[in-house]
């Protein structure tokens, strides 16, 4: 462990671990979120006030180091001598706002990472009451915000300034501040019905939706996450394995989940097997349940299996 890290060692099949300590002087008794960076190299890691602990390895990949007493990021190693698979990381904090402030740190560093490896960043995000402030902390972000693509993972076909609107939520928080440097993709186009839409915001997608580095979504609980909902006219088009678009249109059954907003617009298989990294936010122990008791026909199951290794899961009661 020392004050600066300089990643020149680790490239795309390597990994720098973050952690918090477990040492009674830290507020935060954490360790371990997980984010695979795939490709380029890492940023230098400035290291604050340092608090540490025998690191665990294991794994030679595998390096630890603690930064101002909170969670920061953690990356896990895609190495051919690994032996085995990784498994999708699940962090459990002791409130929403730890979630919260950890998610917001993941999201800052893959979007300064891809920006400094390839020169743009492409960032998903969900609409629901658990990302608002992350969004919110995101838009005083210090990044070349000029260089990042925001989308949504998907929306309620309704107008923009409703307030059942998730662009509304990220142009009131995210793209505000620095954030609204970042370039914008609707969804909602002026089209009555999305199903009639779907070409164009297909079309309007595909480069930014092939590349995605993060996407962030939320799951409820009823097991659906993006708006990919069970029994929804639309659900086979936008969970096929072996589709060509990045967006699909639904028509979901009406329930007290959906509310009276059935008609959404939201990414496919296609766009989330594309994602370099898939962040998962889930909060209360009725989803934590669903997530880990879900049947494999729920549309997170399918998330799970589409994301694998590329999937990071942070929950909070």
């Amino acid at each position: 462990i020392v004050p600066m890290f300089t990643c020149g060692l680790f490239r795309s099949n390597f990994a720098l671990a973050i952690v918090a300590s477990s040492g009674s002087s830290c507020p935060a008794r954490r360790t371990g979120v997980l984010v695979p960076f795939t490709s380029g190299p890492l940023i230098p890691v400035e290291a604050g006030d340092i608090h540490t602990r025998e690191p665990p390895f294991k794994h030679p990949c595998q390096l630890i180091c603690v930064i101002n007493c909170r969670l920061l990021t953690s990356v896990r190693p895609h190495c051919p001598t690994a032996g085995m698979k990784p498994e999708p990381a699940f962090t459990a904090f002791d409130s929403r706002g730890a979630l919260q402030a950890a998610a917001g740190d993941i999201v800052e560093q893959v979007l300064s990472e891809a920006i400094n490896a390839r020169g743009r960043a492409v960032l998903m995000a969900s609409g629901g009451s658990t990302p608002g402030p992350v969004y919110q902390r995101l838009s005083t972000a210090d990044l070349d915000w000029a260089k990042v693509t925001v989308g949504l993972a998907d929306d309620r076909w309704v107008p923009a300034d409703s307030d059942a609107s998730n662009e509304r939520l990220l142009r009131s928080t995210l793209l505000t501040h620095a954030g609204a440097e970042a370039s914008f993709l609707p969804m909602k186009t002026s089209d009555d019905d999305p199903f009639e839409a779907v070409d164009e915001v297909d079309a309007t997608y595909r480069g930014a939706a092939s590349a995605i580095d993060l996407l962030l979504l939320g799951m409820g609980p009823d097991g659906h996450t993006l708006s990919w909902f069970a029994e929804a006219r639309g659900l086979d088009d936008a969970m096929r394995p072996d589709g060509d678009a990045m967006v699909a249109a639904i028509d979901a059954p009406q329930t007290e989940v959906t509310g009276p907003h059935t008609r959404r617009m939201t990414l496919t298989a296609n766009a989330v097997s594309s994602a370099r990294h898939v962040l998962l936010l889930i909060t209360g122990q009725e989803k934590r349940s669903i997530y880990e008791t879900a049947s494999p026909d729920l549309p997170v199951s399918y998330l799970r299996r589409y994301a694998g290794d590329r999937l990071t899961t942070l929950y909070a009661d």
